[in-house]
C-alpha cells in the first residue's frame, strides 16, 4: 500500500494527528479499493505520518505492518458519485455506532470483511431470511454476502465533522449493468464469463 509521489493530490484542508491517535486510512490499491484501514499514530511530520496498522501483520514477520502515509491525499471520486468530493484518505476512526439502526436497500455502508470496513452499498437486505446482507463493493465491482453485526452506516470525515454519505436508491439497476458490462469483457477475453 505504497502511496505514489507522482500525480498525488494534496487536499488545502490539513488534519492534525498527534502520535497515539487511532485513524483510519484509505486504500486504492487495486484489489483493496475502498477499503478503510484501521492504524495508530506512530509518528508525524509536516506532510507525512507513520502509522501502525490494526489488523495487517507485515509480511517479513509477526509484528503489525508499520509504513509512512501522506497526510493530506485527497481520494479518487467514487464508482457510484455517492462520496464526498475532496475528502482525504486519512481520518479519525469512525466509531462503530451500537445502536439498531435502519438500513435499507440502496444505503451507504462500510462492511467489515478481509481486515478493513470496505465501502459499499446495501443491494439486498435479509437474504433468504437470514438476516444477513448483499453488499455492493463498487470499489472492486462485486457483491458479497454480509451479516448484519459486520455492518456499519457510512460517513465521511469532511471540515473537522462526520457528514452523512446518501445512498443510491437505484442500486440494483446500476449492480445489473455493472455486471453485465464485467460479464461482457470476461466472455470477450476469456470465452466464458462466471459471475
Amino acid at each position: 500500500m505504497n502511496f505514489p509521489s507522482r500525480g498525488l493530490v494534496e487536499s488545502q484542508h490539513k488534519l492534525s494527528f498527534e502520535v497515539g491517535d487511532n485513524i483510519e486510512v484509505l486504500c486504492q490499491d487495486s484489489g483493496m479499493k475502498g477499503c478503510w484501514f484501521r492504524c495508530k499514530v506512530l509518528q508525524v511530520s509536516e506532510k507525512c505520518l507513520k502509522v501502525q496498522y490494526d489488523d495487517i501483520l507485515d509480511c517479513d514477520g509477526p509484528e503489525k505492518l508499520e509504513e509512512w502515509i501522506s497526510s493530506n491525499r485527497v481520494a479518487s471520486p467514487d464508482k457510484l458519485g455517492i462520496r464526498c468530493i475532496g475528502r482525504l484518505t486519512v481520518r479519525p476512526q469512525l466509531l462503530e455506532d451500537s445502536s439498531d439502526y435502519s438500513i435499507e436497500v440502496g444505503a451507504a455502508v462500510d462492511a467489515w470483511w478481509s481486515d478493513g470496513w470496505w465501502e459499499g452499498v446495501v443491494a439486498e437486505y435479509d437474504v433468504f431470511g437470514s438476516g444477513h446482507l448483499h453488499v455492493y463493493f463498487p470499489g472492486e465491482n462485486r457483491i458479497s454476502e454480509i451479516q448484519r453485526k459486520n455492518v456499519r452506516i457510512s460517513r465521511d470525515w469532511m471540515d473537522d465533522k462526520w457528514v452523512e454519505v446518501k445512498g443510491k436508491k437505484g442500486i440494483r439497476s446500476f449492480i445489473n449493468s455493472s455486471l453485465t458490462n464485467v460479464s461482457s469483457s470476461a466472455s470477450k477475453s476469456q470465452g466464458t464469463a462466471k459471475i
